[in-house]
């Protein structure tokens, strides 16, 4: 875990990795802290700051803010890692503490601060300069989002108050051995008309199309649904020993870290590829060479709360299905420029599905100018029904 770490501010008026500056600051002062991360020592620990008068920017219950976490790949998980449950919890325990500590610093300093119904956009790093898919990150997304719970800067992490989590690459590599991961929050309305991260990014790539001489054909997009049985449901929130429990007909394992569940998560990927392929088959779809996606989930009858992109990982093994049957070339950023995740209503069965929202993208449009805008606009609209 990083010992000592040469500390660098930045100062942003404007949004960070590819936001629309002239829009978004009008709402948004940015600061971002860098670091220069130095070899693994045996513990986290974070370089305090303080500040006898933090302050904090003009209209900051609208506005955004940022920070960068530099994860060693000694901590790095992804949502197809393979590894036992004893490691993935020791990794996210790590992340989770230096997460929490960070967080806690900006809180403390007055560059964060409490927001109530927030979009996390999530900039990906990686050590080299390949296309990557961004959204394989949710695993270590998981507990930095946790660390901010726990910093008490948002009530709860679930779809209520983070109504949407979005995941692009960013456009420069992470340092030698490490991944960059840069969470921008942005709040958008809480009380009627809320915001909607469908209808909101759906209207703003039209916009884009509107303006070219020849868009594709669908260039509306289409959506495909997939419903997944529950022993083949894959969550963050599932340890190994769980998914053994769920193919036996049980909720919940007491074998935890025995290790006899390991490889289990292949196992249970491999029939949700075949299952997905299935699916893919019996439905309507159009290969776009660039596009975005919003990956809804539907819970089954009566779950209350949860975290959708806690489904990352049976989202993503849908969508490598999707590369395998031609419904895109990759899911790398050279084709698959966002993925967001968004709750759905409820099913009225036991079963949980997954609705993915497809979108033609042109070759100049940025996901996150695109979320920064439309939540732009949503403050907008609400401030004139305000009225």
């Amino acid at each position: 875990m990083p010992e000592a770490r040469q500390e660098r501010t930045i100062q942003y008026d404007g949004p960070l990795f590819f936001l629309s500056f002239a829009r978004y600051t009008e709402y948004v002062h940015i600061t971002v802290k860098t670091t220069e991360p130095t070899p693994m020592p045996s513990a986290p620990r974070t370089r305090r700051t303080t500040s006898s008068n933090p302050r904090k920017p003009a209209n900051y219950k609208r506005g955004g803010y940022a920070h960068e976490f530099t994860i060693p790949i000694e901590w790095w998980s992804t949502t197809d890692t393979i590894q036992t449950e004893r490691m993935r919890a020791r990794r996210r325990a790590w992340v989770r503490d230096y997460a929490k500590n960070e967080w806690r610093n900006l809180k403390k300093t007055g560059k964060a601060w409490k927001v109530e119904r927030f979009i996390a956009l999530i900039g990906v790093g990686c050590p080299s300069q390949k296309n990557i898919f961004p959204a394989r990150a949710a695993e270590t997304i998981k507990p930095i989002i946790d660390g901010g719970s726990d910093a008490r800067l948002w009530d709860d992490d679930d779809s209520q108050h983070r109504h949407s989590t979005v995941y692009i690459q960013l456009p420069t590599p992470a340092p030698a051995n490490h991944y960059r991961l840069s969470v921008l929050i942005i709040p958008v309305p809480e009380s009627m008309p809320k915001y909607q991260i469908t209808s909101r990014l759906a209207s703003n790539i039209d916009q884009h199309w509107r303006n070219n001489p020849n868009p594709p054909a669908w260039h509306d997009g289409y959506s495909v649904s997939f419903t997944i049985p529950d022993k083949q449901w894959i969550t963050s929130n599932y340890t190994d020993s769980d998914l053994i429990a769920r193919q036996n007909g049980e909720r919940k394992s007491a074998t935890w870290g025995r290790g006899g569940s390991f490889g289990i998560r292949e196992r249970v990927r491999a029939q949700l590829i075949e299952l997905a392929f299935q699916q893919w088959k019996r439905q309507a779809y159009r290969p776009y060479e660039r596009f975005a996606i919003i990956a809804g989930i539907a819970y089954p009858y009566g779950v209350k709360t949860a975290d959708p992109d806690n489904a990352a990982e049976t989202v993503n093994t849908i969508l490598h299905s999707g590369t395998r049957i031609g419904a895109w070339p990759d899911v790398n950023s050279q084709h698959c420029r966002g993925v967001a995740f968004v709750r759905l209503p409820n099913l009225m069965t036991g079963n949980h599905m997954v609705r993915l929202f497809v979108f033609p993208v042109p070759e100049n449009f940025q996901m996150a100018q695109s979320i920064a805008e439309s939540s732009i606009d949503a403050w907008g609209e609400h401030d004139r029904r305000m009225r």
